[in-house]
């Protein structure tokens, strides 16, 4: 992958391909996760998603968009480890494809460079009016957390998992940190950002190198000093389990949410193993829990585990019968003792890496995984070729993988149980 240093601390790669009739143009700005800044930077995104000084309102924003051939704009927040990401993308016709070589792709991105560098602002705030309207609009999606219980049980999960407060944090904030913003506070962050965050901008798509260094010399890039990202996350295992759980009366199953503690550095060649590990435990329609837990035992509606390597937890969640939850949770444990024990078939390892492999190398075939991708390699710089990486999945032995199992140790637990 190659990258292009436009100024200090601004990155560029163009990701040529002709496999599409879509260019992508994806902008993502990087800083250290603070638990005081992640409420202004969520609410930075709903505002510059309905507006700037040329694109006035959220109407006028989407005719745009439809002059622009029916473009998709969008604006998000995500966390990787201890880095928060305010992402801009658009998504468009390729303008060879549509007879628009020229003059698309330069309205293109003159509209993103206007709705990033150029909000809608007087005297140093934001427009009231949008202001007050979009503050109520993200309170509202993070108050609807509660209604999509998966979620919700996740999230408490996370509080009783992670020692780091802002690591606790959704990367769209709490509502009571919401609602203590000003218009001074983001407008604030809003400059911190535009000056201060390393800046990552992906092109993906049929279009040359050279389009895209002229269309970018309008924008207003400018040096700033490189910080050091924390792209990771581990934290000393705890002495004890964090448990909790909570009762609401408008749920008629319960969710049981378990996290492990992988002792695995961030650079260890073994993620890979973790990889086939997770989709052997709960991370395929192959894995223990869902064959055994969930088919053999009928002791769950749903369960899966997911291995987030920024952190280096394993999570479980099931969504079963109040009643089995203690059941549940001792069959968990029985299936990870049996990948310790290497209690699994030569066919069924092998299928579970097919599997991995397939999955990934059809996402080859996805622009959104490319630039996800992209922007992993800018953050972590680290760089795996698809056959390295397809050989190193290959590579995990039964071994490996029991070896591994016997590092999982059970840190917190959250169950959401219906009102008796």
């Amino acid at each position: 992958m190659k990258k292009i240093q436009l100024k200090k601390g601004v990155n560029l790669v163009v990701l040529p391909t002709t496999q599409f009739k879509t260019l992508h143009i994806a902008v993502d700005f990087v800083a250290p996760l603070q638990e005081t800044n992640v409420a202004a930077r969520s609410l930075l995104t709903y505002l510059t998603a309905v507006s700037s000084k040329k694109y006035p309102s959220q109407q006028i924003v989407a005719q745009k968009t439809i002059d622009l051939y029916g473009a998709q704009y969008q604006t998000d927040v995500l966390r990787f480890g201890q880095t928060h990401h305010v992402r801009y993308t658009l998504q468009m016709p390729a303008p060879i494809y549509v007879g628009q070589e020229k003059t698309l792709l330069h309205d293109a991105f003159d509209f993103l460079r206007d709705m990033i560098f150029d909000p809608l602002v007087a005297n140093s705030q934001f427009d009231q009016a949008t202001f007050i309207k979009e503050k109520q609009s993200l309170i509202n999606e993070l108050d609807s957390l509660s209604d999509d219980k998966n979620r919700y049980a996740m999230s408490k999960l996370r509080e009783l998992t992670y020692n780091e407060p802002a690591m606790k944090v959704s990367s769209s904030g709490r509502v009571s940190d919401v609602k203590a913003l000003t218009s001074d506070d983001v407008y604030a962050a809003y400059q911190n950002m535009i000056a201060n965050d390393t800046m990552n901008l992906i092109v993906f798509g049929d279009i040359d190198e050279s389009r895209i260094l002229s269309e970018l010399k309008t924008w207003l890039l400018v040096d700033r000093q490189v910080k050091m990202l924390q792209p990771f996350y581990r934290q000393p295992l705890l002495e004890t389990p964090h448990e909790s759980f909570e009762t609401q009366a408008d749920i008629n199953q319960a969710i049981l949410t378990l996290g492990y503690r992988l002792a695995l550095a961030p650079d260890d060649p073994r993620r890979f193993v973790a990889l086939v590990m997770n989709a052997l435990f709960g991370g395929s329609p192959l894995s223990k829990l869902f064959v055994n837990v969930r088919e053999k035992e009928s002791l769950a509606y749903s369960i899966y585990s997911r291995w987030q390597h920024d952190t280096g937890f394993m999570v479980v969640a099931a969504g079963l019968d109040a009643d089995k939850v203690s059941q549940a949770k001792h069959m968990i444990q029985a299936q990870i003792t049996a990948i310790q024990l290497g209690e699994f078939s030569h066919a069924t390892l092998s299928a579970v890496k097919a599997s991995l492999i397939n999955d990934y190398l059809s996402q080859q075939d996805s622009p959104t995984s490319e630039i996800e991708l992209a922007f992993s390699r800018l953050l972590t710089q680290r760089e795996t070729s698809i056959d390295d990486w397809v050989d190193a999945v290959n590579g995990v032995t039964a071994s490996d993988v029991v070896k591994l199992a016997g590092n999982m140790v059970l840190q917190s637990q959250f169950t959401l149980l219906p009102e008796v």
